[in-house]
């Protein structure tokens, strides 16, 4: 059987803190639900006011291979290119680990990054690798804290997202 690395129900939320944080995006490509999102917004889309934002000023694609990625949120659902979707940006969700026999186990308690699609991974993991002349840990930040433990294959932790 073939490991996979999504959760086929998307993003899973299990708690949200009494106050879900979450943010309407317009898809610049199909994003597959449960899957990381980066960002991208043409320069000065928004002005001082906020009757100068609207939410296709954010559009939104998949992380899929870049792992400790600055990402803006993790997709809630399927959402098909061209229209407006929700990515969560805080709260309590099931993850999938990435393979914890290449990079090392996620531990309850310890700061996750990225990983690829939707997948978490220790902060600091020896997995990223930075681009020539880049600081040392340049690709790592933080999005995340483990609430449970994992870190086998296809394993899921509790994650708090904290975007």
């Amino acid at each position: 059987m073939a490991v996979s690395y999504s959760n086929t129900d998307g993003a899973i939320g299990i708690t949200d803190g009494g106050t879900p944080r979450t943010m309407t995006i317009k898809a610049r490509e199909d994003i597959t639900g449960g899957f990381w999102v980066n960002g991208s917004t043409a320069e000065g889309v928004v002005g001082s006011g906020a009757e100068t934002y609207v939410s296709a000023d954010i559009e939104g694609y998949t992380v899929s291979t870049q792992i400790g990625s600055r990402v803006i949120g993790l997709a809630t659902q399927d959402i098909a290119s061209g229209t407006y979707g929700t990515i969560a940006r805080r709260g309590d969700y099931l993850m999938p680990c990435l393979s914890g026999t290449k990079i090392g186990s996620v531990y309850a308690g310890n700061p996750l990054m990225a990983g690829s699609a939707g997948t978490v991974l220790p902060l600091g993991s020896s997995t990223v690798v930075p681009q020539p002349g880049a600081a040392v840990g340049a690709y790592m930040y933080p999005v995340a804290r483990a609430i449970s433990t994992g870190g086998v294959a296809g394993e899921f932790v509790v994650v708090s997202l904290n975007l």
